[in-house]
């Protein structure tokens, strides 16, 4: 919990980023009452579309047992190619865990989902981050943010 908080929390530093880009923009959504203006301008969907690749290759490489049986056996001490040699056998392991079946569906061939994973950080853990920053940038400009972003509502409603 306490690495899920923080991963959350460094939206505030992310939040301060986009203000500096673009301060006159976010304060004039924020002195009109716009959370939903300020929402679409710190909004990146292609940023997004990445943390949740990544973290679907994370859980499909690290949600499973590892595969000591196919990493080459390696006879010098070059530590770059032993690290290359393990590199490539998780790269194997991340692409066989996200083998697609003839239905369209992902096989499950570790011990989560990625397809589980992918969908908390979409539902849950982008969404809450954003609202951090929403809540962050109308602090920053001064304001209070809406009921909607207020830190007693994020703790008690999951809808």
């Amino acid at each position: 919990l306490q690495a899920l908080s923080r991963r959350v929390h460094y939206g505030k530093f992310v939040a301060e980023s986009k203000y500096r880009a673009n301060p006159e923009e976010y304060q004039r959504l924020v002195e009109a009452g716009d959370a939903q203006g300020v929402m679409k301008l710190l909004t990146n969907e292609a940023v997004e579309e990445q943390v949740l690749r990544r973290a679907k290759i994370k859980a499909a490489t690290y949600g499973r047992e590892p595969l000591l049986a196919s990493i080459p056996t390696i006879e010098c001490s070059d530590t770059t190619s032993i690290v290359a040699a393990a590199a490539a056998s998780a790269v194997v392991a991340a692409v066989e865990a996200m083998e697609k079946q003839k239905d369209g569906k992902t096989k499950v061939k570790g011990k989560v989902d990625p397809a589980v994973i992918e969908s908390i950080y979409r539902d849950i853990i982008i969404p809450l981050t954003k609202d951090v920053e929403v809540a962050y940038l109308f602090r920053r400009c001064g304001r209070e943010p809406p009921p909607q972003y207020a830190p007693h509502h994020m703790s008690i409603d999951c809808d």
